[in-house]
């Protein structure tokens, strides 16, 4: 997951106290692999770097050196303390990552119901409700369009960054993945049905902000 923190650095006699760092963002993958890849600093910071440079109180090259030195102490340090954490950002190249490959098949049955429900989300005429793990909603409610993602059927991001940050982090944000599921009127009814007690118990919910009625089975 994301992390932060703040460190000193010190460039020659000049030390650059409590620069934020920002750990295991998801970046362009053109530079994938290279040290450093997936983490941050604060932009005034890094002007005062190069300030230092221009100053001739550092040099650039030494300057590359420190940050690629900070970078990697921070990425070990972090990742000492996630024991069982799939290691990200750097230790994961562009190309032939055995976690990746490994996931592909469970992110592609994932993509394809995603592109599913998304073109059914474009026919609410058909499939006019929908639901979440245990919530039910009409398709215009606010928060099932929060949970399908894009009104579009297509992915709003890239493919292989997609499978990264799915194998590597587990994510699956809707800016790819649905975590929701389009209903017609006889779906909503036999859903209902398998999470009815026997006396009458219901094991779902309504949504308290669209307030869905509940069709019938058909005979």
């Amino acid at each position: 997951m994301p992390y932060s923190g703040r460190i000193n650095v010190t460039i020659g006699e000049t030390q650059l106290k409590e620069v934020e760092y920002f750990g295991e963002a998801i970046y362009s993958p053109v530079r994938r692999g290279k040290t450093g890849w997936g983490m941050a600093i604060e932009v005034p910071a890094v002007i005062e770097m190069i300030r230092l440079v221009d100053e001739g109180k550092t040099s650039a090259d030494r300057l590359v050196r420190l940050l690629e030195s900070v970078a990697e102490n921070i990425r070990t340090d972090y990742g000492e303390d996630e024991e069982g954490e799939t290691p990200w950002g750097a230790d994961c190249p562009s190309e032939g990552c055995t976690v990746c490959d490994g996931a592909k098949e469970e992110f592609a049955a994932l993509a394809a119901r995603t592109h599913v429900e998304r073109q059914r989300f474009q026919d609410p005429d058909n499939y006019p409700y929908v639901r979440g793990k245990h919530t039910l909603h009409r398709a215009a409610c606010s928060e099932a369009q929060r949970g399908i993602g894009s009104r579009s059927p297509d992915w709003t991001r890239n493919e292989a960054q997609d499978l990264r940050s799915f194998a590597h982090e587990h994510v699956t944000n809707s800016g790819w993945a649905t975590h929701m599921t389009m209903l017609t009127p006889e779906d909503v009814a036999q859903w209902i049905a398998t999470r009815t007690g026997p006396r009458g118990g219901a094991q779902y919910k309504l949504c308290k902000i669209c307030r869905p009625s509940i069709p019938q089975a058909r005979t």
